[in-house]
């Protein structure tokens, strides 16, 4: 080689040195400056994954608001998780649970848990809810969306550099709306002789037409709203193509590679009040979808409890619009099936 090629690969070689310690630099300066109010700005979830080793998990439980909430009238506001560590006195739970989370943000929290976390079991909170359009295209989503750039690998720098190309925005009161209007009719259903309408829309606008609630009683404004939301959110037909199943998909890949013993928890829905006030067909519908999920799941080694019809009606507290909350009585049932499902793993 030429003594000038030689000078110049030196050159090059030098100039890449100091960007590459430049870059070093700018990364640790922003590390130690300004990270840690963007991670409280952007992404509040990332410590959850710290707490699996800095509490010397055996057990970490993912969940949204339904761990932790609790009625006005309850006298143990205990959630879920420390409820399933009472049960399982031998074990360390650590609640990792975050309000309006779902099964994308569940993946990222278990992929960033550090390697030297003791954890042996994921136990993932499975929301029926959540594979409606009215929660995939929730106002939240593009906050959620801004929480798992950061949770990217990589740099704390590249990451926020990474947020910051990104085209993420949150959607208009009008937007948003129509787009739900456009997905409700992508809910598809199988019509049937007491069951006529082919998606979500036709269902959820016949209904509020009618202004009568299944039982024979008449409809308020209220409770008719209330069951129109029952609709919007379980009237589909479950399959592998929803975006969540495929957030599900993953996690179950993440955990074997992991080792992690992972369990679903089918989270209990309203059943009472929606066959008392929409009828038996939804119920059926929903108890169907809950099915898919445990004859996916178990055959890849998943432990799948369902909680779908584990509370009871007078548990759930609130009444303005579906929830997965319930009262002390119904967190204590729910923690129970848990529970004795890793009793008996």
């Amino acid at each position: 080689m030429k003594k000038e090629s030689k000078q110049i690969i030196k050159r090059l070689a030098l100039k890449f040195f100091c960007v590459l310690l430049l870059l070093v630099a700018m990364d640790v300066a922003y590390y130690f400056t300004l990270y840690q109010k963007d991670l409280d700005q952007h992404c509040p979830i990332k410590l959850l994954s710290q707490k699996a080793l800095t509490e010397q998990a055996d057990i970490v439980y993912l969940a949204e608001s339904s761990n932790g909430s609790h009625a006005p009238y309850d006298t143990s506001t205990l959630p879920i998780s420390t409820l399933i560590g009472e049960m399982l006195p031998e074990q360390q739970v650590s609640n990792l649970a975050q309000n309006a989370c779902h099964a994308a943000i569940y993946y990222d929290v278990l992929n960033n848990i550090p390697r030297s976390a003791p954890v042996k079991v994921a136990v993932v909170t499975v929301n029926m809810r959540s594979f409606g359009c009215e929660w995939i295209y929730s106002d939240l989503e593009p906050a959620l969306q801004k929480w798992q750039v950061m949770m990217h690998p990589g740099p704390a720098l590249y990451r926020r550099l990474l947020l910051g190309l990104s085209d993420i925005r949150p959607w208009n009161a009008a937007e948003r709306e129509q787009l739900i209007l456009e997905k409700l009719k992508e809910q598809t259903l199988t019509p049937t002789a007491t069951q006529p309408y082919r998606n979500a829309s036709e269902w959820d606008h016949a209904f509020a037409q009618a202004g009568m609630l299944y039982n024979g009683q008449p409809a308020t404004g209220d409770t008719l709203a209330l069951a129109c939301h029952h609709i919007k959110h379980f009237a589909l037909t479950l399959d592998e193509t929803n975006p969540r199943i495929q957030d599900f998909d993953r996690i179950v890949q993440l955990c074997k590679k992991r080792g992690f013993t992972l369990v679903f928890n089918i989270l209990a829905e309203n059943t009472d009040q929606i066959k008392d006030w929409v009828g038996p067909e939804l119920d059926q519908i929903l108890h169907r979808n809950a099915e898919f999920v445990i004859q996916r799941y178990e055959p890849q080694g998943v432990i799948v409890v369902n909680n779908l019809d584990a509370v009871r009606s007078s548990s759930f507290f609130e009444h303005e619009f579906p929830t997965e909350h319930y009262d002390f009585e119904g967190r204590k049932a729910i923690a129970r099936n848990v529970a004795k499902a890793l009793k008996d793993r």
